[in-house]
């Protein structure tokens, strides 16, 4: 009867012991997928915007004074900017080289969407400045101020045009701040460049002619 029990315990735990190891190359089975899983699950979606122009220069100036504001865009929506503003007879005991307003920024654009060929819809999701503005430093014999994103501040919704968008039905504010436009002896009718619309303050940023 002992020897009958024994046996008995002994097939009992056989079972329990293979049932654990049953368990153990499950979790160890769903533990080694996790990570894949994982990393589908944060893949970033593609930008709709087109491959090859990325990073891209743009710039928004008056074209007579000596400020403007520089705006390089990536693909991804993202983009870096730099504003400049100099006032040479603005001087002091301390700045007698004179005053520069500046401007180091970042942000991003989402919700990106193809219009058509030549255009492109976006919304400002964020721009921040390195530092606060008007702070001011002396560096060199010269004041600096901190100043804001000029062209991209105030703004929502942008809207990007590639070269040979007709000019036709193109807002007259943006187009005030293309250099091309004033070329009276051949005004364009299509874009030469690219440009970069804040609609809400009828501000452009433009690109190098091509």
């Amino acid at each position: 009867m002992k020897k009958a029990l024994s046996c008995f315990c002994a097939v009992l735990l056989g079972c329990a012991a293979l049932v654990g190891c049953a368990n153990n190359q499950q979790t160890t089975a769903k533990s080694d997928s996790a990570p894949e899983k994982s990393a589908a699950q944060t893949a970033e979606p593609k930008s709709p915007l087109p491959d090859g122009i990325f990073p891209m220069d743009l710039v928004f100036a008056s074209g007579v004074g000596g400020w403007s504001s520089t705006l390089t865009l990536k693909q991804d929506g993202t983009f870096t900017g730099s504003y400049h503003d100099s006032e040479m007879g603005s001087t002091g005991d301390s700045y007698p080289g004179g005053t520069v307003y500046v401007c180091e920024f970042s942000g991003s654009f989402t919700d990106i969407k193809k219009v058509d060929d030549y255009t492109y819809t976006m919304k400002l999701d964020q721009v921040k400045s390195q530092k606060e503005a008007n702070e001011e430093w002396i560096e060199d014999g010269v004041r600096y101020i901190a100043s804001r994103p000029a062209g991209v501040e105030e703004g929502e919704n942008f809207t990007l045009y590639f070269p040979q968008t007709p000019t036709e039905g193109l807002s007259e504010d943006f187009l005030s701040w293309w250099p091309k436009r004033f070329d009276l002896d051949n005004k364009p009718t299509t874009l030469s460049c690219y440009g970069l619309f804040n609609e809400k303050t009828g501000f452009g940023f433009f690109s190098e002619d091509k």
